[in-house]
């Protein structure tokens, strides 16, 4: 697998070779497996007869055990290796689908369990994930050109997901939906089983948080990362949830799926031709046009609009994503590469908390979260220009 070339040697090159093609079949069939159900989780939580508070509160919970799972999962990954660490996220995902079919009778018990378990399958397989992806990366300025060739992997299991999803549930029930997630997320251990020689055991560094802040670099980096997850939850989980509001039938969401797709094919070439040089102005760009359509959606409610806005978000989130992620990727191997991908994970989860936490509390909890993700991405376009004014003050344009 290219994004791996680094782990070569002349000894076991073709067996490590194999091995990472091996490595990328099971991202791929547990890329699948995720993507048919993400997105309709939350509708299904409302399905099975629970209030939108409870949706909330599932996101609160998950998210409040997630943080410090990150953590619990890099001292594992330093004891046992992140191969391991992806195999029993993966065995917690099987868990978390098998729960989650008697959400309907176990009450909010489920949700509590469901909730956890989905911190651990997070926290264990992302860190491990991109804990081997960062190793991956041993020359700095391909950074943008190997996150857009993963953004191309995980698009490829994408585009199949959500529309397969849909189609099982608009011609059956969330039992199928959750059978055949379960069927690929155990397919996706398989290949791991034959991995023997991928060094996944990082030796401790010393790095500390503190010490891996200490550059105004990282601080824009995960701040950035931090406000572009603000955005994220209102975009994927709140947007859905507002169109299935509106219509209250799961071929609403069903379209959704289906539209995130077809995004998700178009937008794959996207994703392997983003550079590092033009990224720092594709976050502004892509920000700002990300912007003017939350301001549209607001202005001029619009049935085919709402849908055809879905689209277009999902092409500038990818001119946001992508260089945001590839900054991190050129860092964290000078600093540390466990821990950047434990403190990756988890800064993703902490503005997620902040947000569900925040409009558990409110009444117009739509209309909040649309402004929230409105100034999270103002917050980021802000951060972005001062840091690209900073640069070209400094000679080198390095910190």
């Amino acid at each position: 697998m290219r994004l791996f070339q680094h782990y070569h040697n002349r000894k076991y090159h073709n067996v490590v070779r194999r091995e990472f093609w091996d490595f990328e079949l099971s991202v791929w069939l547990h890329m699948v497996g995720r993507s048919l159900i993400s997105i309709f989780i939350p509708v299904l939580i409302i399905k099975s007869g629970f209030p939108l508070w409870a949706v909330l509160f599932y996101y609160i919970l998950m998210n409040l055990f997630d943080v410090p799972l990150n953590f619990v999962a890099r001292r594992f990954i330093l004891s046992y290796g992140a191969r391991l660490a992806i195999i029993l996220a993966t065995l917690a995902g099987i868990i978390y689908f098998i729960n989650f079919g008697w959400l309907s009778g176990g009450g909010y018990a489920v949700i509590i369990v469901l909730a956890f378990l989905d911190a651990v399958y997070d926290a264990f397989y992302w860190v491990g994930h991109l804990y081997l992806f960062f190793e991956s990366s041993q020359e700095p300025e391909q950074a943008g050109q190997n996150t857009g060739t993963l953004e191309s992997v995980r698009s490829l299991a994408g585009m199949l997901g959500p529309g397969i999803g849909a189609i099982i549930l608009l011609f059956g029930n969330q039992g199928p939906l959750l059978a055949a997630s379960s069927i690929f997320f155990a397919l996706s251990i398989l290949p791991l089983l034959r991995l023997r020689h991928i060094k996944d055991k990082p030796r401790p560094t010393g790095v500390t948080v503190r010490q891996f802040f200490s550059t105004l670099r990282e601080k824009r980096d995960y701040l950035s990362l931090g406000f572009s997850n603000l955005h994220w939850p209102v975009e994927n989980i709140l947007w859905p949830l507002f169109i299935f509001s509106l219509y209250g039938t799961l071929r609403s969401i069903a379209w959704v799926a289906i539209i995130v797709s077809i995004g998700k094919i178009i937008f794959s070439y996207v994703a392997g031709t983003v550079t590092k040089k033009s990224g720092d102005t594709l976050i502004v760009v892509g920000s700002t046009a990300i912007v003017l359509i939350w301001v549209a959606r607001l202005l001029y409610p619009h049935d085919i609009f709402y849908y055809a806005s879905i689209l277009l978000t999902g092409f500038f989130a990818i001119m946001i994503d992508i260089p945001i992620e590839s900054n991190i990727v050129e860092r964290a191997r000078l600093k540390d590469s466990l821990l950047a991908s434990t403190v990756r994970n988890a800064t993703t989860m902490i503005p997620q908390f902040l947000i569900f936490s925040l409009l558990a509390i409110l009444v117009q909890v739509f209309k909040v979260s649309f402004l929230v993700a409105i100034g999270s991405l103002i917050m980021l376009i802000v951060i972005n220009r001062l840091f690209l004014v900073w640069m070209k003050r400094e000679n080198h344009g390095t910190v």
